[in-house]
């Protein structure tokens, strides 16, 4: 009776249960999680070269633009994290290198699209100016 009463009760069924070798404590066990976890934390990470060298063609793409006219902060942003991401490479510290060099691509992109929205914004202005002109010229009264 016992037997069934433990077949239909799964909470009789796991205390009545002898423990399995997963549940023990062995030294095989604790010496392959270790071996695990040091090669998961002295694993290689690559130097991110790639990353570095798109950072510095966004960078130049981005005074190219005349982002150093128009948004020198964001810019000069850009150019130090890219400098301390050199830096973090030449002491072999890839992760640091590489998130530097990522942030410094974001700060690139964002003084690129400073420079081309500044520079709109000038042409703009400047058509402006011109319809003025050639409104006055015509003897029609536009904006002042």
């Amino acid at each position: 009776m016992q037997a069934a009463h433990a077949h239909n009760n799964p909470t009789l069924l796991f205390v009545t249960q002898p423990r399995v070798a997963f549940m023990t404590v062995s030294q095989l066990k604790i010496q392959s999680c270790l071996t695990v976890l040091l090669l998961t934390g002295c694993a290689s990470v690559p130097p991110p070269s790639a990353a570095l060298a798109e950072t510095e063609a966004r960078i130049a793409l981005a005074r190219e633009q005349r982002a150093a006219r128009y948004v020198p902060a964001d810019l000069d942003a850009a150019e130090a994290t890219a400098q301390v991401a050199r830096e973090a490479m030449a002491s072999k510290d890839y992760v640091l290198a590489q998130q530097l060099a990522a942030e410094s691509l974001a700060l690139a992109d964002l003084a690129i699209a400073g420079a081309r929205e500044a520079a709109l914004r000038e042409q703009v202005r400047a058509k402006a100016e011109e319809n003025r002109q050639l409104r006055r010229q015509l003897g029609l009264r536009g904006e002042k």
